[in-house]
């Protein structure tokens, strides 16, 4: 496996959050993070990607802990996370701000520009906007943004937070199918989503979080099959594709 999680906590202070969670992550997939608000999924990310301590429990990546590594150490083994919200830096172009993503390696100015084009062949949307600023792009367009510059640091994995929150329909459609394409491409996806039935249509496999813990995991479709799954953690999202 790419990515082995075992018997995770994590803390905010004297509050656990997770409460022991294992998962794995093979080369190659989508594999989805789905749950309620505050089901421990974000902090999942944060802790793979260093961003939040490890209380107890280990993170591997292609064999290698990565407990007590501080973010850019993460990143510049091969992981890269897109952090709910998008926080593309606003004074800044679209260019720079896919420049910035690749501050973690030793790349060459001509290799980082190559990697720019390379980028921007999967979002074809951002090449028209590369000298915009950051604050003058649709939700949808720093979403994009957000995820190329995460491709920016040429991650084995690819760790995305909610990237259709407050979307128009459509265009959290391109979304998915971007991200289906990235990992077709060959980069690995560990995929929190708000939106449980498009996550399950792009994941071959999912992890639903409740309370810090485990609740459900199996192959999408089974999932996507499960009364248990639709009645809990689907619901009306089911019942507006099905429309």
């Amino acid at each position: 496996m790419l990515l082995e999680v075992r018997d995770l906590v994590a803390r905010y202070g004297a509050v656990e959050a997770l409460h022991g969670i294992s998962l794995d992550v093979g080369e190659g997939e989508i594999v989805s993070l789905l749950g309620a608000n505050g089901a421990g999924k974000s902090t999942t990310l944060k802790v793979i990607s260093g961003v939040i301590p490890t209380a107890a429990g280990t993170v591997s990546f292609d064999g290698r802990a990565l407990g007590g590594l501080n973010p850019e150490d993460v990143v510049a083994l091969g992981v890269a996370h897109v952090p709910e919200g998008r926080r593309i830096f606003p004074g800044l172009t679209t260019l720079d701000n896919l420049r910035l993503g690749a501050t973690a390696r030793r790349a060459s100015r001509a290799e980082i520009e190559r990697d720019v084009d390379e980028v921007l062949t999967i979002f074809p949307k951002l090449r028209g906007l590369s000298g915009k600023l950051g604050w003058t792009l649709s939700g949808g367009e720093q979403q994009m943004l957000a995820i190329a510059r995460g491709l920016m640091a040429k991650p084995r994995l690819l760790l995305l937070d909610e990237p259709s929150l407050g979307l128009a329909p459509l265009v959290v459609k391109d979304v998915m199918e971007t991200i289906a394409r990235i990992a077709r491409d060959g980069t690995t996806v560990l995929l929190v989503e708000q939106n449980a039935h498009l996550a399950l249509q792009i994941a071959s496999r999912a992890y639903v979080l409740e309370t810090g813990r485990v609740a459900l995991s199996g192959d999408a479709a089974t999932l996507l099959a499960s009364e248990e799954m639709r009645a809990a953690y689907l619901g009306s999202a089911v019942r507006v594709a099905q429309a």
